[in-house]
């Protein structure tokens, strides 16, 4: 379920970034890219405490099994777009950013599971 929201909120939200005007947008002279940026890391969020709300017990580790399974989708279109689609390879800058991207992802949705854990432990 938590892999689910963070795919179903990152997905369509990548989607129009890399397909901005026919360009991504962090390519463009604007910075709309931060709005992107913003509601994929508020997925990675969401999920985990989704993740931290379901399995308070073992909220973290249930999080990052569930971030690791977004992450891992997401880069696979990723690439897959850059290869297929735009016909371009991945630069090291790219391959450097994604590797934030994947240590950022994994520490939001652990972050969001202590909060969904804290959240369901109050209400009880």
């Amino acid at each position: 379920m938590s892999a689910l929201v963070m795919l179903v909120i990152s997905v369509p939200t990548m989607a129009v970034e890399e397909d901005w005007h026919g360009r991504p947008m962090i390519d463009e002279p604007t910075h709309l890219w931060i709005i992107a940026t913003c509601l994929v890391a508020a997925a990675f969020l969401i999920g985990g405490a989704v993740a931290g709300h379901r399995r308070p017990s073992a909220a973290p580790e249930h999080a990052t099994a569930a971030a690791s399974l977004a992450v891992a989708v997401l880069l696979v279109a990723a690439i897959l777009r850059r290869l297929w689609l735009a016909h371009e390879g991945v630069s090291v800058d790219v391959a450097g950013l994604w590797c934030l991207g994947v240590v950022v992802a994994l520490c939001l949705s652990a972050a969001g599971s202590l909060l969904g854990r804290r959240a369901t432990t109050d209400a009880h």
